[in-house]
C-alpha cells in the first residue's frame, strides 16, 4: 500500500499537467451576431467558433413573399441564405444541416426538385417535417447549420 507522500508525488505531475492545459486552450470566440433587420427579434445568423447557426428562412424578397409557389420560394431562400453567409465569408458548400419545413406534403416533389438545384453534392444533411403554418403564408422554410 502506497503511503500518503508517495500518493501526493505521483498525483501532483497530474494536477500541474491538468492546469497547465487549461490556461493554455485557445480561447473560445465570443459569438459573432449578424441581423438585417431592426424590428425583428432575432439574428440571422450566429458564429460559434466555425459553425454558424442560421435563423430559418422564407423566400421573402424587399419584405413581401415571392409568387410562385413552393419552386420560387425555395430559389429566394437560398438567395437570402447566400448574404447571411457570405456576412461569415461562407458559402452553400460550407452547410452541413438543413431543417425544411412545409405546409404541403403533396409539395414535396417540387420543392425537391427546387432544392436540389440550389445545392450540389455532397449535399448536407437534411429533416422535413410538415406543418400547419408558416409565417407570411409561405410554403417553405430552411433552417440551416453551416461549418468552415
Amino acid at each position: 500500500m502506497k503511503t500518503f507522500s508517495q500518493l501526493k508525488s505521483a498525483i501532483k505531475p497530474l494536477i500541474c499537467s491538468m492546469f497547465f492545459s487549461a490556461i493554455m486552450l485557445p480561447a473560445i470566440a465570443a459569438p459573432t451576431y449578424y441581423s438585417s433587420s431592426k424590428t425583428m427579434p432575432f439574428s440571422d445568423g450566429v458564429l460559434v467558433g466555425d459553425t454558424l447557426y442560421m435563423s430559418g428562412q422564407i423566400g421573402i424578397k424587399d419584405g413581401k413573399l415571392v409568387k410562385g409557389g413552393v419552386a420560387n420560394e425555395t430559389k429566394q431562400i437560398f438567395t437570402n441564405m447566400d448574404k447571411v453567409l457570405a456576412k461569415f465569408n461562407l458559402s452553400r458548400s460550407d452547410l452541413v444541416k438543413c431543417s425544411v419545413m412545409i405546409d404541403d406534403m403533396d409539395d414535396f416533389a417540387a420543392f425537391n426538385k427546387a432544392y436540389l438545384a440550389e445545392l450540389q453534392a455532397p449535399y448536407p444533411t437534411r429533416s422535413a417535417f410538415a406543418v400547419n403554418e408558416l409565417a407570411l403564408g409561405a410554403s417553405v422554410e430552411i433552417e440551416c447549420l453551416a461549418s468552415r
